[in-house]
């Protein structure tokens, strides 16, 4: 089996102005998820990544800079991550098909973990 990961974009007002209700039943539909490809012997692990603006870091003639990312500017972010086990990148799609980032949102990434030994 190979390790895959789902990157999980959004835009960077998605969840802005949301009820609690609303929010935790979000949260609901990603632990039932998890949960279920767990029990398969799929889920490797996840994270959400915190909110607001990271940090970019560049190299320059005078070094390496860093800048914080400029979240307004961006159309997606990057919310969190996901790594599942699967046979293929087809298969890594089936599953990542059925993710409830597929309804709360317009799409996710998946790459493929490269090994290295």
């Amino acid at each position: 089996m190979k390790t895959f990961a789902l990157l999980l974009n959004h835009a960077p007002d998605r969840y802005v102005g949301l009820s609690e209700d609303d929010y935790m039943t979000i949260i609901q539909d990603y632990v039932a998820w998890t949960e279920k490809l767990t029990a398969e012997g799929v889920y490797v692990g996840g994270e959400k990544l915190a909110d607001g603006p990271g940090r970019v870091l560049t190299k320059s003639d005078a070094g390496v800079e860093v800048h914080d990312t400029p979240l307004a500017e961006l159309a997606e972010v990057l919310g969190g991550f996901m790594m599942i086990k699967a046979t293929d990148y087809d298969a890594a799609v089936e599953i990542a098909r059925t993710c409830p980032h597929m309804v709360h949102n317009n799409g996710l990434e998946i790459r493929e973990i490269q090994q290295v030994d």
